[in-house]
This record gives structure tokens, sequence and C-alpha cells, in this order.
């Protein structure tokens, strides 16, 4: 109950940024959760959410790459929140996204981004069971830009965040394969700030032990991007 009142919160929150879309916003010149390229050469990037809080420096890379270093403080099950409970209690998560950009289809009423973004990264955390635990993480994601004016891109397309944890206790090694679809909106509240909501949502699936076990897995952050604030 408590996952499913969170979601609509988040479904009813994402549509009402929509709704109140006004004149007097811009549309973002950076994107950092959707498809778009980068335009500045550094961007910054902070959320907050679950499973973790994070920062994130963005770069603009050479040709249709852009890639960030990314730092965030996990204190939820690290892929996704699952439905059958929380495994990772807290702990520190590094990564490196890289987003390479695919295509821009210009058309009379919308203007659609379409990028690949794959993320490496490693967990440093303790369990629900007092034990550390090692994790790994690739993460693949097709996100879509959808710029439905010029004042707010609407995010979609999908994420499989593939984690492994390794314990050093009794609880082994097992894997999680969220399988999730992106619902989010960017928007330019002023000429170098971005505010951004994004949720994702859909089936997660552990494997461990000689078994596998389904579940409903989501992941919800709002924050803000933010350039060219120190020297140019």
């Amino acid at each position: 109950m408590r996952a499913g009142a969170t979601d609509m919160k988040a479904i009813g929150v994402f549509a009402l940024v929509l709704v109140l879309a006004s004149p007097a916003l811009a549309g973002p010149a950076n994107s950092t959760i959707g498809a778009k390229r980068l335009q500045n050469d550094n961007v910054h990037n902070v959320g907050v959410g679950y499973p973790s809080l994070f920062y994130e420096w963005w770069n603009k890379g050479p040709r249709q790459l852009d890639w960030a270093l990314k730092g965030a403080l996990v204190y939820g099950d690290w892929a996704a929140a699952y439905s059958r409970g929380r495994f990772i209690r807290v702990g520190l998560g590094v990564s490196a996204p890289l987003r390479w950009h695919l295509s821009t289809k210009r058309r009379p009423k919308a203007t659609n981004d379409i990028a690949f973004r794959f993320t490496p990264g490693i967990l440093l955390a303790g369990n629900r069971f007092d034990a550390f635990t090692f994790g790994i993480k690739a993460e693949v994601a097709a996100p879509v830009s959808i710029d439905v004016h010029e004042r707010v891109s609407v995010i979609t397309g999908g994420t499989i965040p593939f984690a492994v944890y390794i314990s050093n206790q009794n609880v082994g090694t097992f894997g999680v394969i969220p399988l999730l679809v992106r619902m989010g909106v960017e928007i330019k509240a002023a000429n170098h700030v971005s505010p951004f909501l994004l949720f994702e949502l859909g089936p997660g699936i552990a494997i461990g032990g000689g078994t596998a076990d389904v579940s409903f897995a989501w992941r919800i952050w709002v924050g803000t991007s933010f350039w060219g604030v120190i020297g140019k």
C-alpha cells in the first residue's frame, strides 16, 4: 500500500507539472536525465529521492558523447526499491554515466531526442542483516526527450539497472534486474537553472540461490541542474 500511494503521488505531480507549465518558463538548454546533448561544457546535477541522494558532474564530450562522474548516498536498494522489502541499509555509490545522442526529430508540435545511456558503478554498503555488501551495477537506458513546446521537456524511455550484491556473511551473492519505464520532466526556471522530476517503475527480478523472485520496483528523484554559475 505504501509503494502504491507513493506511485500515485509521483504520477500526480508529473501531470501537475505539465498542466502548470506557463509562458514564464523557458526550455532547458542542458538535459541531464533526458536525451538531448549538453550545450555547455560543464553541468552540475543534484537530486534527492529514493533510493538515494546524489550529485553528478556532467561534461560535454566529443562527437555525440556526454559523460559524468556521480556520487550517491544510498539508503535503499541501490538498483531500485522493491515491494518485497529493503535489503541495503546505507552505503556509498560511485558511478560514471555515459550518454550517446542518437537522433533528433523535429515535428510541427514537438521535437524528439533519443539517446543510449550506460552507467557502470560500484557500491560499498551495509545491509539489513548488519553485514558488509559490495555491489556492482551495469545500468543501460534509452532516454527520450520530447520538447512539447519551447518551455518544457517531457522525459520518457526505459531503464534496466542490473546489479549484483556480494555479502560477507550467509546472505551470499544475488542479482537484481529491474525493468523500468521512465516518466519525468525538465523545466528551465532561470537562465542557468533547470529543475527536474524523474519517476521510474516496473517489474523487478531478483535471482540468487537457484531461485528467482519477481516484485514491483521503482525509483523517484526531484532535483535541479545548474551551469555557468562560476566564471564562464
